[in-house]
């Protein structure tokens, strides 16, 4: 299976009548390996923060979590395993594995 393929058939499939909005899977470097069509662009700076806050859990919150520009207020995650953010109705959440960052949003509307 493709990493497109995980994103179009799990990611973002339909759960109990709820999906994400937008999900991708990033390597730690910031590059793209597959995203849904609504995901937002992340600049490699957003993704350099997110780096830096799973190797010091914490680093995020006095200023924010930042991706594809849109500012979210860093909620209980996971240290060094996952970081979620909330912005009004909906948030993000991003996993980290060996190799990757598995992102997912759930958002209700878009700037």
């Amino acid at each position: 299976m493709s990493w497109q393929a995980y994103v179009d058939d799990h990611l973002m499939c339909e759960i109990e009548g709820n999906h994400l909005s937008a999900a991708a899977i990033i390597g730690h470097d910031g590059s793209i390996w597959a995203q849904s069509p609504t995901f937002p662009q992340v600049k490699p700076e957003e993704i350099t923060a997110v780096m830096n806050d799973f190797n010091e859990p914490g680093s995020l919150a006095p200023t924010g979590l930042y991706l594809g520009g849109t500012k979210y207020m860093v909620i209980q995650g996971e240290a060094g395993a996952v970081i979620r953010g909330k912005k009004g109705p909906g948030g993000v959440t991003i996993k980290k594995t060996a190799l990757s960052l598995i992102i997912g949003f759930l958002i209700y509307f878009w700037k």
